[in-house]
């Protein structure tokens, strides 16, 4: 139980820290917001992005495709394209859940 008292403090600092953003990039005050294979965070938001597959995929859960109509080939996506890239990880079944 004491150890448990000590840990408390180190997960509340952990769990209060921010992941970096992904590098932007962009024109007419849009950003983009770099994509590259393996980690990607963006507004405290992080999924795993497999480029040569095509997927997303967050901790614990399969992956799932990026969402048609998003053209990951440029290496940037819009705000509102790495929401909904998110999403459809967030959505997918988690490992050892779902369809057997």
């Amino acid at each position: 139980m004491t150890n448990l008292f000590r840990l408390a403090p180190v997960l509340c600092v952990v769990a209060a820290c921010e992941m970096p953003d992904n590098a932007t990039s962009g024109a007419h005050g849009v950003a983009d917001i770099a994509l590259v294979d393996g980690r990607n965070c963006w507004a405290n938001r992080c999924f795993d992005y497999d480029g040569t597959r095509q997927t997303v995929v967050l901790p614990g859960k399969n992956p799932a495709r990026v969402p048609g109509g998003i053209d990951t080939q440029k290496g940037y996506v819009t705000a509102p394209e790495f929401t909904a890239m998110f999403n459809a990880a967030a959505m997918s079944y988690a490992n050892g859940v779902g369809r057997r």
